[in-house]
């Protein structure tokens, strides 16, 4: 009866010991899954905090191409309007050998517009006054008869709408590049942003199950307790 009464009592001792060994292995678990799970949720705030920084990121990246985009659509109109014009222009002066001031009087208009637009671009340098001077004359006569003493600011006239043409076109041509550029850099931004965001968004939803993995890992162990 002694032997069955240590038997019992060492059997008791052992399965004391064992629950209180699984006890605490469980608690350990539970302190480690938390430990997990907080770890877990900070990953989960810092990877949405990147979310919001490159797609706001993003959105300003648009904002900035789209009131580039319109300035260059002003720019280019602009020029493309006055190189047109400009080409009407010599057109009609170079229609006649000696043009009549009545004819230059007709493109005043164009040379003034090309003249301020070049001004406002930082091109041709600045005009001679004594052009625009004499594109202001009216006629002493109400004749359109070619007068000599227009021949010299006429071609002088005609010189100056063919440089501002020239430096129209070469703009013409330095803002196309620069628009090709800045597309180019926005979009390889851009995609470069969204690759980002889109492996991010992955990340977060593995981390979210991982998270909830956790979760109920610990409340299993809870149950065990």
């Amino acid at each position: 009866f002694a032997c069955f009464c240590k038997d019992t009592t060492k059997e008791k001792l052992e399965a004391i010991q064992r629950g209180e060994d699984e006890k605490a292995a469980l608690n350990a678990d539970i302190a480690e899954l938390s430990s997990k799970r907080d770890a877990l949720d900070t990953t989960i705030k810092e990877t949405q905090d990147e979310i919001d920084l490159n797609e706001r990121s993003m959105k300003q990246a648009a904002e900035e191409r789209e009131k580039t985009l319109k300035l260059y659509e002003t720019n280019t109109a602009d020029l493309t309007s006055a190189i047109d014009s400009l080409a009407g222009a010599l057109k009609t002066l170079k229609a006649s050998k000696s043009p009549s001031l009545a004819q230059i009087k007709s493109v005043s208009k164009t040379v003034s517009t090309a003249v301020m637009l070049a001004d406002t671009m930082g091109l041709g340098g600045g005009v001679d006054k004594k052009f625009m001077a004499f594109l202001q004359q009216e006629p002493s006569n109400g004749n359109e008869v070619p007068m000599e003493d227009y021949d010299f600011h006429s071609n002088g006239i005609i010189m100056l709408l063919e440089k501002l043409e020239k430096d129209f076109r070469a703009e013409k041509v330095d803002v196309d590049k620069i628009e090709a550029s800045s597309l180019a850099e926005f979009e390889s931004y851009t995609q470069t942003k969204t690759d980002l965001v889109k492996e991010l968004n992955h990340k977060l939803e593995e981390t979210k199950k991982e998270k909830e993995q956790a979760i109920a890992d610990i409340e299993s162990a809870n149950q065990r307790l």
